[in-house]
């Protein structure tokens, strides 16, 4: 039970966006927020471009 417990834990630590305890500051509008090599704030639009977002919205991401 405790495996089963660990396993799920694990799972959502890695879902809310680099461990962070807020799922909700690595979303902008629905989309899922990536933070490039060179510290920038984005996310995929639906045609596959990136948009960056003001650096403020991935604070504790990735």
């Amino acid at each position: 039970m405790r495996k089963i417990v660990l396993l799920i834990i694990l799972a959502l630590a890695a879902y809310s966006c680099g461990g962070s305890n807020n799922s909700e500051s690595c979303t902008y509008n629905g989309h899922v927020l990536y933070v490039g090599e060179k510290g920038g704030c984005y996310y995929f639009s639906s045609g596959g471009n990136k948009e960056y977002v003001d650096k403020n919205y991935c604070k504790g991401c990735n």
